[in-house]
């Protein structure tokens, strides 16, 4: 009987002339979810191109709006950042049983909407940044043994709670920054040998602390922007081997303690934003030949120390915003020929030294910013032919200006 019903209807749609849809009900949740601002991705290669991802950060969905999601059986993604997403909203997802990515950043929660996600069994990414959360909740996400992928950042988590994170054993992403954890607390951190990204990002940690993580062996990503670490700590982090990318923004390191990365050989990416970096300290980069990305924005850094770059020929990408430097300065980086990104944003560079860059013939980005950027320092870069796009923040050059640079570089993107 139910065959024939489903024949009937077939043949009643072709007579109709109307295409078959696989189910209605999800054209009618799409719908729903354009209505509140949201947005919805599909599947382009699957039949019928389900929907897998809804996107309804900074919107306001109620709990029965949430529920209208269940139709969505392929659904791995939902982002509900900022929604204020209560209880019964939460209770609302259980039917999404092949959730796999879920945000509820900057969503306050409550220890009733936690327990709710341990239906969420597939669950393997999981953002509660900024979500107000304590020590005591974390007990209410032990169901989700798939978890990989934690985000607590800006949450009230303190030492006490790690010890609750480690029934998930299958973590490779953890961030912890802005949290109340201490150097004590990160001894906890040891079970788990999966890790490959953390963030610790936050006051509480200091040069002791980085003791406690010389067994992540697998660690690539580290953050310890803002912390309390100095050059002193840095000989910690000669363990992690694997390390390709540190984060060392707005710390105290000058750079002296730079030598004891040389021995991290999968190094590409550092970051050095705001740091106490000097030009003695840049000397002892000088071993780091796999860095692909350098960040000295906001640095002390000066024309005469940039010579200090010379010996990391592999660089591809280097950020200069908010420094001293000046067009004199912008000839010792023609050494750096593998240069494809280079980041002046902010600095004393008024582009009468552009013509030095001309020797960069990989470079196909370029930030400029500053009222010492005006139509006749752009006029310069006419023959930059690579250039692919051009960022210019808060300058002096006039439309005319830009109008004409345009021209003599059709191919770059001017972006404003």
């Amino acid at each position: 009987m139910f065959r024939i019903s489903v024949l009937a209807l077939t043949a009643s749609a072709l007579c109709l002339g109307s295409p078959v849809r696989a189910d209605d009900a999800e054209d009618k949740a799409v719908a729903l979810v354009k209505k509140l601002g949201g947005e919805v991705a599909r599947d382009q290669k699957a039949p019928n191109k389900p929907v897998t991802s809804v996107n309804l950060s900074f919107r306001k969905p109620t709990a029965a709006d949430l529920k209208e999601l269940a139709v969505f059986q392929n659904l791995t993604t939902l982002d509900l950042t900022f929604t204020g997403t209560t209880d019964a909203g939460l209770k609302a997802l259980n039917a999404l049983k092949n959730l796999k990515t879920l945000s509820l950043h900057g969503t306050p929660l409550t220890d009733a909407g936690l327990k709710e996600l341990g239906a969420l069994k597939n669950l393997t990414a999981l953002d509660l940044a900024f979500t107000g959360i304590k020590d005591a909740d974390l007990k209410e996400l032990s169901a989700l043994k798939n978890l990989k992928e934690l985000s607590l950042f800006g949450t009230r988590i303190t030492d006490e709670g790690l010890k609750e994170l480690a029934a998930f054993q299958n973590l490779a992403s953890l961030s912890l920054g802005g949290t109340e954890v201490t150097d004590t607390g990160l001894k906890e951190l040891a079970v788990f040998k999966s890790l490959t990204s953390l963030d610790l990002s936050s006051p509480r940690v200091t040069d002791e602390g980085l003791k406690e993580l010389t067994a992540l062996k697998n660690l690539t990503k580290l953050s310890l922007n803002s912390t309390k670490v100095t050059d002193t700590g840095l000989k910690e982090l000669a363990a992690l081997k694997n390390l390709a990318a540190l984060n060392l923004s707005y710390t105290a390191v000058t750079g002296t303690g730079f030598k004891e990365l040389a021995v991290l050989k999968e190094l590409t990416a550092l970051d050095l934003c705001g740091a106490a970096v000097t030009g003695a300290g840049l000397k002892g980069l000088a071993p780091l030949k796999s860095l692909t990305s350098l960040n000295l924005a906001g640095t002390k850094v000066t024309d005469a120390d940039l010579q200090e770059l010379a010996p990391l020929k592999n660089l591809t990408d280097l950020s200069l915003n908010v420094t001293a430097i000046s067009d004199t300065g912008l000839k010792d980086l023609t050494a750096l020929h593998n240069l494809t990104s280079l980041e002046l944003a902010f600095t004393e560079v008024s582009g009468a030294g552009f013509k030095q860059l001309i020797a960069l013939q990989n470079l196909t980005a370029l930030t400029l910013g500053g009222e010492k950027i005006t139509d006749a320092g752009l006029k310069q870069l006419a023959t930059f032919k690579n250039l692919t796009q051009l960022t210019l923040r808060k300058t002096e050059a006039t439309d005319a200006g830009l109008n004409e640079l345009q021209s003599a570089l059709p191919k770059c993107k001017i972006v404003k």
